[in-house]
């Protein structure tokens, strides 16, 4: 960058993330060459990015994996990054063959193959988990006490499809995951506390009841084939970041790492804006002018990012933006091979890790290293409270390899090898957008906003919440410059059982039970 003039872009993109990738190469797809910021001058993409390489010696062999944050899978209502992929990068995903449920409750570890049972079996939804019931397995993670859950499960459902958190941008700030759990067992809480953990990625303390709601219907109560994984076929650094790099180079965007913006200021004409950059790659600090800006960053990025611009304090104050949770990804290698079975899954109940993926089935450079050793490698994530982030690596690897000698007692002997990564401080902890949040049309003219916490008339979650909220910025750009803007997709309608008891019991909870509510409110602000 040439740090003596400003320069003047049709369109500045500030983070390299999944979003701002997204909403770059939609824009240069159209003739619009982006310029991205991105403040990690090596491993850009954000939750898709890659790392130093895992390296150690065995058998007087080195051996070295590619390191990432550690996304591998697309969900059945990913429908727009899964467009958004067919559009610009040669990818071919791999349909998933079924997951794992393991619970562990206390010392017993019970597993039972979920994932083509709940998408494939004959029960509709909203009711599609009972098919769980019809295999044997799954009756030895219940008890006989379980039954007394029903009610509850009952209630659940129904809460579950009368409230759309997003889409009616209701918080209920205060109202926590445990609250949706109320008249459950201890034990079916305790597992299906862990699905919460999984969708949410975030430890349960940090989960909130319309957070909860909201990944519920978004992921899996609505449609069976919700649930209906697909992996990428290598690691996200070389199959989608790096790809996604490319292409905007090739039609004419630019990329800078090592660039984190600093302030925006509005420019002389009130409609062009300025950002200060500190470029570490280069050294020092400059400005560039941008006619627009897609502001594309993690939350607390953009939180800090627009408190420090004098320009937008005053209204971003007034905002409200959602807390960041760390998380951390383990890898373990052994000189044998686990059980036969799925390629991922999930652990539940009094498990430390929360889901797992088996490397050997899903990636060739982890299948070498199952065909020369005859051995394996797993990647689990932890979405764990600080005070167990913090533990010294050798103890939480240590605590990870005990959990997978638990769920897979074959492999109790054959370990060779760990490493954690700790992510930073920056995943999102889901907050529902409202009224006051950030959303993809800003309150300031030509900038725009886009990631998985962005405010968008949308139901979706995580990645596809990043690409739908991109290409709705990509388009507001793309219509400032007269150019066509792209379609963004609706996930597919909930199955017609689903739709039906959406129906009554949203009918019920705006008819009857709001007004009651409001009703006593009243009352009980009456004076004597």
């Amino acid at each position: 960058m040439n740090t003596n003039n400003d320069d003047l872009f049709p369109v500045v993109i500030i983070g390299g993330g999944l979003a701002g990738l997204t909403a770059a190469a939609h824009l240069a797809a159209r003739g619009i060459p982006p310029l991205i910021l991105e403040p990690d001058r090596l491993w850009p993409g954000g939750r898709l990015s890659g790392g130093d390489p895992d390296s150690f010696t065995y058998q007087g062999r080195d051996w070295a994996f590619p390191s990432e944050h550690g996304i591998h899978a697309l969900w059945g209502g990913y429908v727009n990054m899964r467009a958004t992929l067919e559009r610009f990068l040669p990818i071919a995903l791999q349909s998933s063959q079924g997951e794992e449920w393991i619970n562990r409750w206390r010392r017993e570890v019970r597993v039972v193959e979920a994932g083509n049972l709940v998408r494939h079996g004959w029960i509709p939804a909203p009711f599609h988990y009972l098919s769980l019931l019809f295999r044997p397995r799954f009756w030895t993670t219940i008890t006989p006490l379980d039954f007394l859950s029903l009610p509850g499960f009952l209630l659940s459902i129904l809460w579950t499809l009368s409230l759309d958190p997003i889409r009616e941008g209701i918080a209920l700030d205060g109202l926590m995951m445990d609250e949706y759990f109320r008249g459950w067992t201890p034990n079916l809480r305790a597992t299906f506390t862990g699905v919460g953990v999984n969708l949410l990625a975030a430890p349960k303390e940090d989960i909130t009841l319309t957070g909860m709601i909201a990944a519920v219907r978004f992921y899996t109560m609505l449609r069976r084939d919700s649930w209906e994984m697909a992996y990428l076929p290598g690691n996200a650094h070389a199959d989608v970041i790096q790809p996604f790099i490319d292409f905007i180079r090739q039609h004419e965007g630019d990329f800078y790492g090592g660039a984190e913006a600093q302030r925006l200021e509005r420019g002389a004409d009130g409609e062009s804006w300025r950002i200060v950059v500190h470029d570490s790659t280069r050294g020092g600090n400059r400005s560039l002018l941008a006619r627009q800006v897609i502001l594309a960053t993690h939350a607390p990025g953009a939180a800090m990012l627009l408190q420090n611009s004098p320009d937008l304090a005053a209204e971003v104050n007034r905002m409200r933006f959602p807390g960041a949770v760390r998380n951390g990804t383990a890898r373990l290698w052994f000189s044998k091979a686990p059980r036969p079975g799925t390629a991922a899954g999930m652990f539940t109940g009094d498990f430390l890790p929360d889901n797992f993926f088996w490397m050997h089935r899903l990636y060739d450079d982890f299948r070498e290293w199952h065909a020369v050793t005859g051995g394996s490698a797993i990647e689990m994530h932890l979405y764990a409270r600080d005070d167990v982030m913090e533990q010294p690596e050798n103890v939480l690897l240590i605590r990870c390899v005990d959990e997978v000698q638990r769920a897979f007692p074959e492999l109790r002997g054959s370990y060779v090898y760990g490493t954690l990564r700790r992510n930073s401080r920056v995943h999102t902890a889901f907050r529902v957008p409202t009224a006051d949040c950030l959303h993809v049309q800003t309150p300031w003219p030509n900038l725009h906003a886009c990631g998985d916490w962005i405010g968008y008339d949308s139901p979706s979650l995580w990645m596809e919440r990043s690409c739908v909220t991109a290409i709705a910025a990509a388009n507001a750009v793309l219509r400032a410059y007269d150019a066509e803007p792209y379609p963004i997709l609706q996930p597919p309608p909930p199955e017609i059982t689903a739709r039906l008891i959406e129906g009554l019991a949203r009918g019920l909870r705006k008819g009857i039970i709001s007004p009651l509510v409001r009703l006593a409110r009243a009352l009980r602000g009456r004076p004597g």
